[in-house]
């Protein structure tokens, strides 16, 4: 893992490439032994082997070599798959959001803003246990499927990364200095109910309602002005006007600065 402007990159170890390939062996290897069994049987149980003709048992001996060419070349073609989607697997932990790249035939980049993860899971399974990985699960707010949205198998040292995104996400939700005294007043009714909306947004995994285009027109800021202002990338804030980030307080905070609002007029609490 390289680290290079606050923001730490790296990629999966090629063990991975090897487990997968021992893991479909081992499934060749069952189904050609399941397919070669049932033949044999099937065919010495038909005729005594003594009355097949010749003919018949140079065909089957063609039949095995060209099923097992088969199964041999599947074997190849996996390992060249996995070869390939070990050197495009790439992620990158920086200081908004996690980028994890990677696909052979689809290039696929996930963009995984903190205020949308929830657990970070590590697995170790049977056959992790021999290649000595690890597996990263990284599960987010409304994501769907088997396979979580942040997933970075094949690790060496997945502690690092685990303490590295958990750096960043206590960096991230970090409440800045000023804003510690309004939290909590009874009074800041508007406030609570800020904190209310946005929370039960995250749990719910809908989209949140923004008033920002709005409010950065009023303020006479483009949207890559506001992202430059506020510190952070263009596409956070693009994120944040579509409704699919749920922002932490302090970045809500520093927006409010910028355009010149309260905090709670930056969402449309409905």
């Amino acid at each position: 893992m390289s680290k290079e402007k606050n923001s730490y990159e790296g990629s999966i170890s090629s063990s991975y490439k090897n487990k997968e390939l021992l893991k479909i062996t081992i499934i060749l290897g069952i189904i050609a032994a399941v397919v070669t069994g049932m033949f044999l049987t099937g065919m010495f149980l038909a005729s005594p082997w003594w009355t097949i003709p010749i003919e018949w048992i140079y065909f089957v001996y063609l039949g095995f070599i060209i099923f097992y060419s088969l199964f041999l070349a599947i074997i190849i073609l996996v390992y060249v798959y996995y070869w390939a989607y070990v050197k495009n697997f790439t992620y990158t932990i920086s200081e908004d959001h996690i980028i994890i790249r990677h696909g052979i035939f689809t290039r696929i980049v996930a963009t995984i803003p903190y205020s949308r993860i929830q657990n970070i899971n590590i697995v170790n399974g049977v056959f992790d246990r021999m290649f000595k990985t690890f597996t990263v699960k990284i599960e987010t707010a409304g994501s769907e499927g088997y396979i979580p949205e942040g997933y970075i198998p094949g690790l060496k040292d997945p502690y690092i990364i685990e303490k590295k995104i958990k750096e960043m996400m206590m960096k991230f939700s970090a409440v800045p200095s000023g804003l510690e005294d309004k939290i909590f007043k009874p009074e800041e009714l508007a406030f609570d109910n800020f904190i209310s909306y946005i929370l039960s947004k995250m749990r719910e995994g809908e989209k949140l309602k923004t008033s920002i285009t709005e409010l950065r027109e009023k303020a006479s800021l483009s949207a890559a002005e506001l992202a430059e202002k506020v510190g952070v990338p263009l596409q956070t804030i693009n994120y944040l006007v579509e409704g699919r980030y749920n922002p932490s307080l302090a970045l809500a905070y520093r927006i409010a600065e910028v355009v010149q609002c309260k905090i709670e007029d930056l969402f449309k609490l409905v």
